[in-house]
C-alpha cells in the first residue's frame, strides 16, 4: 500500500481501533503515516473536549421578531403582483387560453386551392398543351433535329 491509500483509511483505523491490517502494518513501518495518525488522534481529542456555546436567552425572541418583520414587508417592484394568487391564476388562465387558440389556428392550416372541373378547364389545358407542342417543333427545326418533312417520307 502507498501512503495516499493509507491516509484515506486512517479515520477507519482510529474509529474501529484495529481497522485494516494492511493499513496498520504500513503505519507501523512508515514514519510519515505514523505522524499523520498521531496528528489525527490529537485533533479528535480536541474535538471531544470542545463544547458548543449556549445561545443567548433572547436569541429566539429576536429571531421571531425578525421573521415577523420580514413577513410584514410589502414586496416592491414589477414582480410583486406575482405573489397575489388571484393575479397569478388569471395570468395562467390567459396564457393557457392563448396557447389553445394559437394551436387551433394552426391546426386548420392553409385552405387548399380550388380546382375547377369542367369543359372550360379541359379546353384551357388542351390549349396550353398545343402551345407546348408547337414550341417543341420550332426548337427541333432550329437545332437540326427531326422534322415533319423527314418523317413523311
Amino acid at each position: 500500500m502507498n501512503c495516499n491509500e493509507v491516509r484515506e483509511n486512517l479515520i477507519e483505523l482510529l474509529a474501529e481501533g484495529h481497522g485494516d491490517p494492511a493499513v496498520a502494518g504500513h503505519v507501523r513501518e512508515c514514519g510519515a503515516c505514523t505522524k499523520e495518525l498521531e496528528s489525527l488522534r490529537k485533533t479528535m481529542a480536541l474535538l471531544d473536549e470542545w463544547e458548543a456555546p449556549e445561545p443567548s436567552p433572547y436569541f429566539l425572541t429576536r429571531l421571531n421578531a425578525h421573521v415577523r418583520a420580514e413577513q410584514e414587508k410589502q414586496p416592491a417592484g414589477l414582480l410583486a403582483w406575482f405573489r397575489r394568487p388571484a393575479l397569478a391564476v388569471s395570468l395562467a388562465t390567459v396564457l393557457v387560453a392563448g396557447g389553445v387558440l394559437y394551436r387551433l389556428g394552426h391546426l386548420e392550416g392553409p385552405t387548399p386551392p380550388v380546382v375547377e372541373i369542367g369543359a372550360v378547364t379541359d379546353l384551357e389545358t388542351l390549349d396550353r398543351n398545343h402551345d407546348l407542342y408547337v414550341n417543341t417543333d420550332l426548337l427541333d427545326e432550329l437545332s437540326g433535329g427531326p422534322s415533319d418533312d423527314v418523317e413523311e417520307n
